[in-house]
């Protein structure tokens, strides 16, 4: 049987995976890599000793408003014994489902391994040689290895500080009290993000990914908003956009990392990762032509 498997680490180097299976009697083929995702709402930590690396080893961790960007792979039995047997499950490491997201949002079932809670310290710095293999794993991939640094320095990492919005949680709508109040409140950057806006009547909806018949063009128009600390904004955010959580039933939306472009004359085109909430259940809208919900308002 067939199961996916979310690699953040160590596995995700192939060199590193087949000279263990060669030196173990696994066969290393039935680890086949699929595309790459992210597990949101979590962060990477060296959290536990290994001898055999001769540092701190990698593991997941929930933590509101990060995201760990990794890669599905496609298991088979004979390669998930091999997977457990080098993680050490279930007695360093324990075989957990995760929810995680493709790069058009949509929600993924999926297995990784975490570190037993019971065993976690709070951070054991890595050896050089162990982080050097999960920067090729990651390289190896395209996947940013910026979430590695900082979880290698002891720093919190993954987390996205900026916000999104194309609808009424931006600057003037009836939802920017959500964020307007806050002690510092940031100042809105016009941004763009690849996706087509859907008409709800009272509010917009983006979504992803882009029907066949769109143009490859099409952008949703909206805000950056860039908090200090964002945590209790998404509470707010999560709430009001109807998002009860990754796996949840009656998601209205689903809160998921996007890739901006700014705007702003000062930083045309500047790349910004930021959380934003895409419509799920939208085939009976129709798009706003434009993907500009206040000038679509204004037109009509």
């Amino acid at each position: 049987m067939k199961r996916l498997y979310f690699a953040y680490g160590s596995n995700l180097e192939l060199h590193d995976w087949r000279a263990y299976c060669r030196r173990h009697g696994f066969h290393a083929d039935g680890l086949q890599p699929l595309h790459p995702a992210v597990a949101p709402d979590h962060t990477l930590a060296f959290t536990r000793y290994s001898q055999k690396r001769g540092g701190g080893v990698l593991d997941i961790l929930p933590r509101r408003g990060a995201a760990v960007p990794g890669m599905l792979f496609s298991v088979c039995d004979a390669t998930l014994a091999a997977l457990d047997h080098k993680e050490g499950a279930p007695r360093a490491y324990e075989r957990v489902p995760i929810t995680v997201l493709d790069e058009d949002g949509a929600e993924i079932e999926a297995f990784t391994y975490r570190v037993r809670p019971q065993d976690r310290l709070p951070f054991v710095a890595p050896h050089a040689d162990y982080q050097a293999v999960c920067a090729s794993g990651r390289a190896a991939f395209g996947i940013d290895a910026r979430i590695l640094e900082d979880a290698a320095a002891g720093r919190p990492a993954g987390d996205i500080h900026t916000a999104f919005v194309y609808g009424t949680l931006m600057r003037g709508e009836r939802g920017d009290h959500h964020w307007a109040h806050e002690a510092a409140p940031p100042d809105p950057r016009p941004a763009r993000v690849a996706g087509l806006l859907k008409d709800c009547g009272p509010y917009p909806g983006m979504v992803r990914p882009l029907p066949q018949e769109a143009s490859p063009e099409a952008h949703v128009r909206g805000e950056l908003l860039a908090f200090a600390d964002i945590t209790s904004v998404l509470d707010a955010f999560d709430g009001y956009e109807d998002f009860a959580g990754y796996g949840a039933l009656g998601n209205v939306y689903r809160r998921v990392p996007v890739t901006a472009r700014e705007e702003a004359a000062s930083r045309p085109d500047a790349a910004i990762t930021a959380w934003a909430y895409i419509l799920l259940d939208h085939d009976r809208f129709p798009i706003i032509a434009g993907g500009c919900w206040r000038s679509h308002r204004r037109a009509g």
